[in-house]
């Protein structure tokens, strides 16, 4: 279990791109690419959904991004570092229930369960301050 928690947070921490960038274009779409313009067919669903859900966290990462930096003082600096890491998290939960979801659709039934027990700890345990973190272990 621990190390599917590694693996899925690698796995949104790669799909973000930092708030000064743009994001890329919609997964969910085909789209041409390179000097033959060859069209890339859609993505399957749930990445495209999770692709989605990141996009959308971007905006508003950014958002909070943009609100750190004109802080204007040590205190609201630090709520605003709180919101972000709160924000984090709601991401990874978001992505977790699209997989859940998709697992089960696809009835992998014990999958989707660890899964559910990822974000029933997420969820329990939100975003601590800087330095610590929740491990969860094999029982």
């Amino acid at each position: 279990m621990k190390t599917l928690v590694r693996v899925l947070a690698g796995l949104a921490l790669l799909l973000c791109v930092s708030p000064g960038r743009a994001a890329a274009p919609s997964p969910s779409t085909p789209r041409a690419v390179g000097p033959t313009q060859v069209v890339l067919p859609a993505q399957d669903p749930m990445a495209a959904e999770m692709q989605r859900e990141i996009e959308l966290w971007q905006l508003t990462y950014g958002a909070l991004f943009r609100r750190l930096a004109t802080a204007r003082s040590e205190k609201e600096a630090f709520e605003c570092q709180e919101d972000m890491a709160q924000q984090r998290v709601a991401l990874q939960v978001t992505l977790l229930r699209i997989q859940s979801a998709y697992a089960r659709r696809a009835h992998r039934e014990r999958f989707a369960a660890q899964l559910d027990e990822l974000i029933a700890e997420l969820v329990a345990h939100p975003a601590r301050p800087s330095g610590t973190h929740t491990e969860i272990r094999d029982r």
